[in-house]
C-alpha cells in the first residue's frame, strides 16, 4: 500500500510485488492463519492499490513517481528484504524465549518467596 510503510518502496522495485503480497495475503486469510480484521482492511487496501497501478497508471501517480536508477534499486532491494528477513529471524527468537503469563506469575513468586530481606 502506497500509503504504508514499503509501499513506496516495493513500487519502486517491481509493480509485481504487490501481486505477490497480495497472493500471500490472500494465502493466509484462505488458511484462516490471520485473525485480525486490520489484516483484511490491508488486503483490501493493497488490492485497490496493486489494480489502480495496473489498470490506471497515469492518473494513478505523479509522473517520475517511481523513477530511480538501478543502483537506487538494487539498495532499496537489498535493504527491503534484508529488513524482512531481520524481522523474521527477531521472531523466531521471540518465540522461542516467550513464556506464557502463568509461568512468568509462578517466576514472580518464587523469586519473592526466596527473598531473605
Amino acid at each position: 500500500i502506497g500509503s504504508m510503510d514499503g509501499g513506496r518502496i516495493t513500487g519502486a522495485i517491481s509493480p509485481y510485488i504487490g501481486v505477490a503480497g497480495l497472493a500471500g495475503g490472500g494465502y493466509l486469510a484462505y488458511q484462516g492463519v490471520i485473525g485480525n480484521p486490520i489484516f483484511y482492511l490491508v488486503l483490501l487496501s493493497g488490492g485497490y492499490e496493486t489494480f489502480m497501478r495496473f489498470y490506471d497508471p497515469a492518473q494513478h501517480i505523479p509522473p517520475g513517481y517511481y523513477n530511480v536508477t538501478m543502483t537506487q534499486r538494487a539498495t532499496m532491494t537489498v535493504g527491503y528484504f534484508g529488513l524482512i528477513a531481520a524481522l523474521l529471524v527477531a521472531m523466531d527468537v521471540n518465540k522461542r524465549y516467550r513464556k506464557p503469563p502463568e509461568v512468568l506469575m509462578r517466576e514472580r513468586q518464587q523469586e519473592t518467596t526466596w527473598d531473605m530481606r
